[in-house]
């Protein structure tokens, strides 16, 4: 099926833009075809260990790549991959597949200084050389035999990967939120693993990143009493837009729940108020979201085949052990997660219905959606 671009078409002025339409959200088609687009161009979130392989094994999935010909497969989304360093102490990424006959090459953690593939042992180095195989000797192997390096990010405990050539590099994707850091000690920041750090929930993984940007549905979906709207100074809500990524902060309604002033740059300082979070999202899919307790990182990622379905990644990393113990009192993180999810359904449905018109974007308050959609179809179609 044909994916006409003027079928998907937002419009750069909000005031004449309209929102994607429904089957962006519901078609398998169109979700291939994001895969194919949007995130084989962007830098992805790698995902971390499962609290069930920390038990086993402690060590951070950073951890365990960070000595000399150490690897470890990952998967992104549904792609085989696996991160291996290099001797020369680099980071790469690459295909879990032998390049003979298409073997997965490495089963889980561990450190050689070759790869050796288990089907017919091939063997490559850890900068992706093909060095051999038994049955080929006298052969002179050459870049197709090689394998395909990916690139690859390090930030803090986090990795990223790029499915194919970004659109941007990851410095000058992440240069506004590194910015907006300068003063907070990041490197202190220890993962606490959680629960359910991995959900698969309703709705398409662009609802949940719309529903992010939205500050309007705060006075609704997390009304007061008792809620996110409660808890921040709505009025000083604050959206702002870059090239890839977009920040959203608020002043804390009561400033003892907002950052120690010279944790932040000085503009966002003010006399009597303190922030209570700085809100990054990083297009396509993820959110850093910095609490005066520590970090708080979502990603939407898609299931491939299941359009309206989100598997959610949700990891916690502390700074103030104090403050976390109070993240779901104060900061009302576990909260305001299920309400964004209930919310989430309920829109599905509304997408599902083959009743739901495209939607139009308020010029001042959506300024935020109308910058993701656009996003999204320029991403997707090139212009």
């Amino acid at each position: 099926m044909r994916l006409e671009p003027r079928n998907f078409y937002v419009d750069p002025d909000i005031a004449a833009a309209r929102t994607l339409p429904p089957q962006a959200f519901t078609d398998p088609a169109f979700l291939e075809f994001e895969l194919a687009t949007i995130f084989a161009r962007s830098w992805l979130l790698v995902p971390q260990r499962s609290a069930a392989e920390l038990r086993a094994d402690s060590r951070s999935l950073a951890d365990l790549v960070s000595l000399r010909g150490s690897h470890a497969p990952i998967t992104l989304p549904d792609r085989p991959l696996f991160l291996t360093r290099d001797w020369k102490e680099r980071l790469h990424c690459f295909p879990n597949v032998c390049t003979h006959a298409w073997y997965p090459l490495v089963h889980g953690p561990s450190r050689e200084r070759t790869i050796v593939c288990r089907q017919h042992g091939r063997r490559f180095d850890t900068e992706g050389r093909c060095l051999g195989q038994p049955g080929f000797e006298g052969v002179q192997f050459g870049e197709a035999d090689n394998l395909r390096e990916l690139p690859v990010a390090e930030w803090q405990q986090l990795l990223f990967v790029a499915l194919g050539e970004p659109s941007l590099s990851f410095a000058d994707v992440t240069a506004e939120v590194q910015g907006s850091l300068a003063c907070l000690p990041v490197g202190e920041l220890r993962r606490r693993p959680q629960p359910d750090e991995i959900r698969e929930v309703d709705g398409n993984w662009k609802q949940h990143a719309w529903n992010y940007m939205d500050v309007f549905h705060l006075s609704y979906i997390h009304r007061a009493p008792g809620g996110l709207a409660d808890a921040i100074d709505l009025d000083s809500y604050r959206t702002e837009l870059y090239a890839q990524a977009a920040l959203q902060w608020a002043y804390a309604a009561n400033p003892e729940h907002g950052f120690e002033p010279d944790l932040l740059p000085t503009r966002f300082a003010h006399p009597t108020k303190r922030v209570f979070a700085l809100w990054w999202f990083v297009f396509p899919n993820l959110t850093l979201n910095f609490y005066p307790w520590g970090l708080s990182v979502n990603a939407y990622m898609p299931v491939p085949g299941k359009p309206d379905r989100t598997l959610f990644l949700w990891y916690h990393y502390v700074l103030d052990e104090a403050k976390y113990e109070q993240r779901d009192s104060i900061w009302l993180n576990r909260q305001v997660d299920a309400e964004d999810v209930d919310a989430m359904s309920q829109v599905l449905r509304g997408v599902r219905s083959g009743l739901a018109p495209r939607g139009r974007f308020a010029p001042v308050q959506e300024a935020g959606p109308h910058w993701f959609h656009r996003l999204v179809y320029t991403s997707a179609f090139g212009g």
